[in-house]
């Protein structure tokens, strides 16, 4: 098997212009470029990375879920310097096992999540790192989704997953799982985690998808 030699990501922007300024400020610079009338896109590069940004009119019909970029970087105070200056808001995230330099999050002009990492510690790190009480603060892709949902009204069903016994869960759902089969139910967070965890066919489901029955029927 020929091994992998390189990864371009790619993802549809509202707009290009807008778009490329913002990855530029993370250091990528554009290669090459196209529009047409119906269509435009971006190739952006740095060092051996590569992003593809792309647009369609009418614009494509984008899942709600969100996009997940994670850069590293070699100083991720001079990051935060350049995007502050710029008036991006940045968060800090803690420093996580694999980015003890510090991690911040960003959204791009579309609302994709950008995380950028520092694997080593240095001197210009300004943050201390993170206690294990201070989890929560680290980034959580459940977390996100459940965010989305609520930026689309939330949801007013409580969730579907019962405790062991068939005792139902007094939590509101926050997140929709499915399965390969085609299953799906709403879940609040912490069963959610727990369905991620033991069923390996389990994913987050956007809100329109049509309930993890066999998952569900073994806690009854």
């Amino acid at each position: 098997m020929t091994p992998v030699r390189s990864m371009v990501a790619v993802t549809y922007v509202r707009d290009i212009d807008s778009s490329r300024a913002f990855y530029e400020l993370l250091g990528f610079r554009e290669q090459s470029a196209g529009r047409a009338a119906t269509s435009a896109w971006s190739y952006l590069q740095q060092d051996g990375l590569w992003v593809l940004l792309a647009s369609t009119r009418p614009p494509l019909k984008i899942p709600t879920l969100p996009l997940l970029f994670y850069f590293y970087c070699d100083d991720v105070d001079a990051v935060v310097a350049v995007l502050g200056a710029d008036g991006v808001e940045v968060t800090r995230t803690g420093h996580p096992p694999h980015a003890l330099g510090g991690e911040v999050k960003v959204l791009d002009p579309d609302g994709n999540t950008v995380l950028v990492g520092q694997q080593e510690r240095s001197a210009s790190t300004s943050a201390e790192p993170v206690s294990d009480d201070d989890a929560e603060a680290r980034f959580s892709l459940l977390k996100e989704a459940a965010a989305v949902v609520s930026a689309l009204g939330g949801t007013t069903v409580g969730c579907q997953v019962p405790a062991p016994g068939g005792t139902p869960c007094p939590d509101k759902a926050e997140v929709k799982l499915a399965d390969s089969g085609g299953d799906v139910a709403w879940a609040c967070l912490a069963h959610a985690e727990e369905i991620l965890i033991t069923v390996p066919a389990a994913f987050i489901a956007s809100r329109g998808e049509p309930g993890l029955a066999s998952f569900l029927s073994r806690r009854q």
